[in-house]
């Protein structure tokens, strides 16, 4: 009868051994899935193009994050922004109605055109009531994806 020989193994192979055993693989960032957009831009080398539009009783706020500073636009008028770095958000809300998601006040929706002669996005913000509609923040992605939140 043959008898197996066992040769220990130093103490650097264990340790590694051990790492090696325990090691999770390695995790990578994933980008949250933003579902179906909105609407869809073209994104020229100079950037995106974006016209806001206040359809409200009250001046809004907005600010093209990274690209301007926060801006007011009076009742009724627009703005075109020009120029954004893609990806790009834009941010709007009240200028002095508090929002009240409970009694409805202060919220705001946000309907999207894209004029295709001119590339432009038009942003036509208008107040509701209705909390499944209020929306703030809108996002133009590398790719010229549109998403509003």
């Amino acid at each position: 009868m043959k008898t197996k020989r066992w040769t220990p193994l130093s103490l650097s192979v264990l340790a590694t051994l051990s790492v090696l055993a325990t090691a999770q693989a390695p995790l990578f960032a994933q980008a949250p899935s933003l579902g179906i957009p909105m609407a869809t831009v073209p994104v020229a080398q100079t950037g995106v193009t974006i016209r806001l539009v206040n359809q409200t009783s009250a001046p809004i706020t907005y600010e093209a994050l990274g690209d301007t500073q926060p801006r007011s636009l009076m009742t009724t008028a627009d703005v075109t922004l020009q120029q954004l770095n893609a990806p790009t958000t834009l941010t709007f809300f009240y200028q002095d109605i508090p929002k009240d998601r409970q009694a409805g006040t202060g919220l705001l929706q946000a309907t999207l055109a894209v004029d295709e002669a001119t590339g432009v996005l038009d942003v036509i913000i208008r107040p509701t009531n209705a909390l499944d509609e209020d929306v703030s923040n809108l996002t133009v992605e590398e790719n010229g994806n549109v998403f509003v939140f």
